[in-house]
């Protein structure tokens, strides 16, 4: 089967919304700057858009299930105001290591149907931790990083293939290939 399509994997918080630690409730949410523009230039450039986000507060008792999964219906329903229809979320709720939480790749296998007309050398991961690089890696996608206090470019142990200042300056970069 020829693959056809790319791929823009994303993590949620940090890259998509403002990261105050544990978004639990719709009236914490905003988006970082100019995130609906970006994930909107990235659609039509003809990319999927897939969340892969961490949300160990689930099983750490910060938040319910239905705490995210109401959060996330905030995002989808915020994102439409745009014109931005997000492909799948996938989430983590663990917060000990498992085959689901990035680095690891396991959330692929909650998009597989999905992405199984992907072509992952076109797709990129984007986030802010190098965790986000190592799923990336391990998916076999390109990587770019955005700032944050979750690491230090002297300390990486995985290097993205770019380094941006904001989702919407990735966006800005890709689309212009």
């Amino acid at each position: 089967m020829n693959k056809t399509s790319r791929a823009i994997f994303l993590d949620r918080d940090g890259t998509i919304n403002v990261d105050d630690d544990s978004i639990s409730n719709i009236d914490n949410w905003v988006f970082c700057d100019k995130a609906p523009e970006a994930l909107k230039m990235l659609q039509d450039a003809g990319y999927k858009l897939i969340v892969i986000t961490n949300q160990g507060g689930i099983d750490a008792g910060k938040y319910t299930l239905e705490d995210m999964q109401r959060v996330h219906a905030h995002m989808h329903a915020e994102l439409a105001k745009s014109g931005v229809k997000l492909d799948a979320v996938a989430y983590c709720p663990h917060i000990d290591e498992c085959e689901c939480r990035k680095p690891k790749a396991g959330m692929l296998d909650q998009v597989r149907d999905l992405i199984a007309d992907v072509d992952m050398s076109q797709s990129w991961m984007i986030g802010d931790k190098e965790a986000d690089v190592g799923f990336g890696k391990k998916a076999k996608v390109q990587t770019a990083l955005i700032p944050s206090r979750y690491w230090d470019k002297e300390r990486l142990l995985i290097e993205p293939d770019l380094y941006v200042d904001s989702l919407y300056e990735f966006a800005q970069q890709i689309t212009s290939k």
